[in-house]
């Protein structure tokens, strides 16, 4: 059965993914598989990625780690408890490695439908997946990566943006999104911001991306619309407001939003910009699985 996969640190931000996460499997009728990776290695300066440098650990010690890493999955599922659905079954796992190494590896398993993590909004709020753990995920996953806000509470996703800039893989990012969601007929709009004002190409490649997707994608609840702005990002944030969207798409190609994203300041975070779920697609994850 396809699953969820949620990879947690035990911190109050990773409990809010576990939380969202037994919610949207619940409705989308998928199992959960929780993951929390004991980093018991560390890359040297100069060396490549596949020369990893353990740390000095008796066997003993890395057997006791993992043992106090279970013994917090059972507290912290008991403290979850009332806040999770029943009907959803779910896995517990503990691994030593290298945090990104090791939930690429889960990713890759064809019943991973989708990884889900939270990010913090600020910076009293300790957890491993910062701006930068994230950044890694979406570079690298094999699956798409749900990324939930710091204090986002589960919300059905009736009205759904998907930026785009005509690329065909925002296309495949489309047929995936119905394939899981399509059943519960969210409002999608695709939406294009533009930084020239009355571009008359920009209108053109828009009203044929439109025609495509209307072609190609068998959708009836899907609009268009398209937009002028200096800035993409505040573009694409400001209109998610206006329209009170649920959830943003985005393919993970679009450069310039991510890097406004995490290439953030100290004192800036992720939900700065974003406040509601975004789903990131690489191209290739975008296709069906």
């Amino acid at each position: 059965m396809k699953r969820l996969l949620i990879p947690t640190d035990f911190s109050e931000i990773s409990k809010n993914s576990i939380i969202y996460g037994f919610k949207l499997a619940e409705k989308l009728q998928l199992d959960v598989y929780l993951i929390h990776v004991l980093e018991l290695y560390k890359f040297a300066a100069g060396t490549s990625e596949t020369e990893l440098i353990s740390s000095i650990l008796p066997v003993e010690n890395i057997k006791e780690m993992e043992a106090s890493a279970t013994e917090s999955f059972t507290k912290i599922m008991e403290e979850l408890e009332p806040f999770l659905s029943k009907d959803v079954t779910y896995q517990i796992k503990v691994v030593s490695g290298h945090l990104i190494n090791e939930l690429m590896l889960e990713a890759s398993v064809e019943e991973t439908e989708m990884i889900v993590v939270a990010v913090s909004g600020s910076q009293d709020l300790i957890s491993r997946f910062t701006n930068s753990t994230i950044n890694a995920l979406i570079e690298d996953s094999s699956c798409p990566v749900l990324i939930i806000p710091s204090g986002c509470s589960y919300k059905e996703m009736n009205k759904v943006i998907l930026a785009t800039d005509f690329r065909k893989a925002d296309l495949d990012v489309l047929e995936k999104f119905i394939t899981i969601y399509g059943k519960f007929n969210p409002e999608i709009k695709v939406l294009h911001i533009s930084t020239k004002a009355n571009d008359f190409k920009t209108e053109l490649k828009f009203a044929g991306f439109k025609q495509l997707i209307t072609e190609k994608i068998k959708y009836s609840n899907i609009s268009f619309k398209l937009m002028t702005h200096k800035n993409t990002v505040q573009g694409i944030t400001e209109n998610l407001k206006a329209e009170n969207a649920d959830l943003l798409l985005m393919l993970k190609e679009h450069e310039s939003f991510f890097k406004s994203l995490f290439e953030t300041s100290k004192t800036e975070k992720i939900t700065h910009y974003i406040k509601i779920p975004m789903i990131s697609f690489h191209e290739t994850n975008g296709k069906n699985k």
